[in-house]
């Protein structure tokens, strides 16, 4: 081969992406896809199925009690910390069930969730409210029968 280009016929090089000179979009939320059917029901019920997985893993021991604040107000974080998987240190931490779950919206802006779960090997009873507050749904008050 010689050291020349190898002439071709015309080559059209198409780019995907914004230009060199662009500016970029600002950040904000990411695109969420939406089934048919989604909506409201669909977030409350994603909250609500949360708040109850995160309840089951901080009874367990597996979770420390402030990551509750990811689904609920302060005042239902404070009041659960005292109640939380005492005794599981050193011990091994047997993973907890979420045996059967309901929810239902006594008004647009609250939700109310009962679960029925199996921590450390006995079953126990939970009650969630959670109510829209600025856009988003919060925990404000929790009730369960575990010691």
């Amino acid at each position: 081969m010689s050291g020349r280009p190898v002439a071709s016929s015309a080559v059209r090089v198409i780019r995907y992406g914004p230009a060199s000179g662009a500016r970029k979009a600002p950040a904000g939320p990411g695109l969420r896809v939406v089934r048919p059917g989604d909506g409201v029901e669909a977030e409350v019920r994603a909250v609500a199925d949360t708040a109850v997985r995160l309840v089951v893993e901080v009874l367990a021991g597996m979770r420390p009690a402030h990551q509750l604040s990811l689904v609920a107000v302060p005042a239902v974080c404070r009041a659960f910390a005292p109640h939380t998987g005492a005794g599981t240190r050193g011990r091994r931490i047997v993973p907890p069930k979420v045996l059967s779950s309901r929810m239902q919206r006594p008004s647009p802006a609250v939700a109310e969730a009962t679960a029925v779960v199996a921590v450390a090997g006995r079953v126990h009873a939970l009650a969630l409210r959670l109510e829209l507050t600025r856009g988003r749904w919060r925990c404000t008050a929790l009730e369960t029968t575990a010691p």
